[in-house]
């Protein structure tokens, strides 16, 4: 073997590979840990053929590039004085081994996992570490697929999912350093607080929200949601009806201090027309504050507390709520509906989305911009499919997949993902996910359903015409009749907060004294008089 030079090891994104990179970190603690595919393997070794390599073993990778790569990769390290070890012990690239003589020492050893050839051909087989890699290694779901199901200990299935969790990340986030700390962890057996909290978060969550795609517009989102997932600020997700705002929430959730505590969401669209119902969701109500209010309730802000709190539709929030949701982002404070002062302060995140164009409503009067300036200072925008059709192909794998399992066994043709990228999708992921089931449930060609999705139309929402002021007061159902009380209360309180909360203007407006509106119209508490 070589002896001079810097160490890497090389391996892919599994528990198998975890195990059998760390086995190899056993036995060379100071190498490099580097992670690829078979798809990128031919360029991680070009990367590494311009370093000072000495030694280089491979554990498991396939080759699912240009071979050629691979090969002008291989010679340029071995032409410095390195050497290349190809390690398997699953028999799946035996077939493959005089390609791999060609350039590299293949180590194909007969082995149930990768782990357990690495540790044969290391010498680890009666070391402590190397014996717990290679039966941890066999739980990987590749290799116990099939089989009768292994009893995890605690111990085993603490490390498994903490190695899912850090493939998780890199799927999430674009995050290889995790996978990387990791595997050194394996090799030392070292699981703190922070990997079991990774663990628990995990647990919960697991692959579920995952950004597919690997256009440039999709990895500077992934990094856009990493960093402002550890700024702890109010912040607003853009981008039009079915591009994955939500899903975009839930990994900013994930990725922040704030992950093992309560994600509340809210759609907004429900309060349009109705702030009393707003009111109360978000901000809880005392007793007796409207009719059928019989004991006090907490909203779901205070429920979001130490936690975060979505806003979807954000831009359907009425404006009478929008000015109390301020005072929430300045000190935390919360009036419940009916009360006349602040009663607790929480610790709340807000992250809000919309598919409106907030700016033009701040512009309209029908959205405050103090909010909007709250809101945006963090901003994500969610690209449209029409903008990443690359992707298609890869955010349709773990969909066709899950209709395998379904019963529906069947695969798209290059001809089918050509059709897929010649339309726009102005219903974006969500459209093309429901296209593609619509299709396999039917068994229709990919073309006729196609066909059939644009005879539809473009199904975007017309140019809004901006409500007449008596659209805005008049109810618009029976459900929406207020006592003319309520209505005047509202119409009051919404006139001064236009004036600044000044009385004399916003009385003078309204054509009545300040004092009327004060303690009438607002219901403000007269101050007894000091003895």
């Amino acid at each position: 073997m070589g002896t001079k030079g810097e160490q890497f090891i090389v391996t892919y994104y599994g528990l198998d590979g975890a195990c059998a990179a760390a086995a190899a970190l056993v036995r060379y603690p100071e190498a490099k840990v580097v992670t690829t595919s078979a798809r990128r393997i031919g360029e991680t070794l070009q990367e590494i053929s311009l370093t000072d390599a000495g030694e280089v073993h491979v554990c498991g990778v396939g080759v699912d590039c240009d071979w050629s790569a691979v090969e002008q990769a291989c010679a340029a390290i071995t032409n410095r004085g390195g050497a290349i070890y190809w390690h398997c012990g699953r028999g799946y690239l035996e077939k493959h081994r005089g390609q791999f003589a060609a350039f590299c020492t293949p180590v194909f050893i007969e082995a149930e996992t990768n782990t357990g050839a690495l540790a044969k051909h290391l010498h680890l087989t009666d070391d402590a570490t190397g014996g717990f890699l290679s039966e941890l290694a066999l739980f990987d779901h590749n290799i116990s697929r099939g089989k009768p199901q292994r009893k995890k200990t605690a111990g085993q299935a603490d490390w498994s999912d903490l190695v899912s969790a850090a493939i998780s990340q890199y799927f999430k986030y674009q995050d290889e350093d995790t996978y990387r700390a990791v595997v050194r962890k394996l090799a030392a057996q070292d699981l703190g607080v922070e990997d079991r909290r990774a663990v628990e978060v995990f647990r919960k969550t697991g692959f579920k929200y995952v950004l597919h795609g690997r256009s440039a517009a999709i990895r500077t989102l992934r990094e856009r949601i990493k960093k402002c997932a550890r700024i702890d600020r109010p912040l607003i997700i853009m981008g039009e009806s079915g591009v994955g705002k939500e899903h975009v929430a839930h990994l900013l959730r994930e990725a922040s201090s704030r992950n093992a505590e309560h994600f509340i969401v809210v759609n907004c669209a429900l309060y349009a027309g109705s702030a009393n119902l707003a009111n109360s969701d978000l901000f809880g109500h005392v007793k007796g504050a409207f009719t059928g209010a019989q004991k006090d309730r907490q909203g779901k802000l205070v429920a979001a507390n130490k936690g975060m709190l979505y806003l979807d539709e954000i831009g359907e929030l009425p404006l009478e709520v929008q000015a109390k949701l301020l005072r929430v982002f300045e000190d935390g404070w919360i009036t419940p509906e009916g009360a006349d002062r602040a009663t607790i302060q929480v610790d709340v995140r807000i992250i809000a989305a919309t598919n409106r164009e907030l700016p033009e409503m701040v512009r309209a009067g029908t959205f405050r911009a103090d909010l909007y300036h709250r809101l945006s200072t963090l901003r994500l925008c969610v690209p449209p499919l029409r903008e990443r059709l690359e992707d298609i192909r890869t955010i349709l794998e773990e969909r066709l997949e899950l209709l395998r399992n379904e019963g529906y066994p069947r695969t798209l043709t290059r001809n089918d993902y050509a059709i897929l990228r010649d339309y726009d999708w102005p219903g974006n992921v969500r459209q093309l996910i429901k296209l593609i089931e619509r299709a396999f449930y039917l068994d229709m060609p990919i073309s006729e359903a196609m066909e059939e999705e644009k005879a539809l139309g473009g199904l975007r929402a017309p140019a809004e015409t901006p409500p007449s002021a008596e659209d805005i007061l008049l109810p618009r159902s029976q459900g929406e009749v207020l006592p003319l009380e309520e209505v005047r209360r509202r119409y009051a309180r919404r006139a001064w907060d236009l004036f600044g909360q000044n009385y004399t203007a916003a009385a003078k407006a309204l054509g009545i004294q300040p004092n009327t509106l004060r303690y009438q119209y607002l219901k403000e508490k007269k101050q007894g008089r000091a003895r």
